[in-house]
């Protein structure tokens, strides 16, 4: 899909709650010798600015985290959905915000075939593994990895 298409999928739904899919090759060691796919099914949410989160502003009436900031990288293409950076898209998107639907499901393969996270652990980088406990905010991801949403 393109940043366009995925915009007016969306429009109309600002701050619902949708279905989403995304796939892309895993960020790897260098000396890995196959192709690790992750592929995440996800209730999201979009057209949201990202300083109006409760958890964003409960964190900065506690301290426990400053104002909002300007994006650290790209520039917002089409406000709150696009973001471009160096000629390429991103959709920002957002965890649901209820029960254990707010958990991404992740599947894992290893040259195409599927696999477990167990089995590709060890050639992923730190940034890929899993967090305990750690939800994110939000999800920036590339256009062109975004196979389906809304749908």
């Amino acid at each position: 899909m393109n940043a366009q298409q995925i915009v007016e999928s969306l429009k109309t739904r600002k701050g619902q709650h949708v279905q989403a899919v995304w796939q892309r090759l895993a960020k790897t060691l260098k000396a890995c010798p196959m192709a690790v796919g992750k592929r995440t099914s996800a209730w999201v949410r979009a057209g949201i600015d990202y300083a109006n989160l409760a958890s964003v502003q409960n964190g900065i009436a506690s301290g426990e985290r400053g104002e909002v900031q300007s994006l650290p990288w790209g520039t917002w293409k089409q406000f709150p959905f696009v973001i471009e950076n160096k000629g390429k898209e991103y959709v920002r998107l957002y965890p649901a915000s209820f029960g254990n639907l707010s958990t991404p499901q992740v599947e894992w393969t290893l040259d195409g075939k599927p696999t477990t996270y167990e089995n590709v652990e060890q050639f992923l980088l730190k940034s890929e593994k899993r967090k305990d406990n750690e939800r994110p905010d939000c999800f920036t991801l590339s256009a062109d990895s975004i196979l389906s949403i809304g749908e």
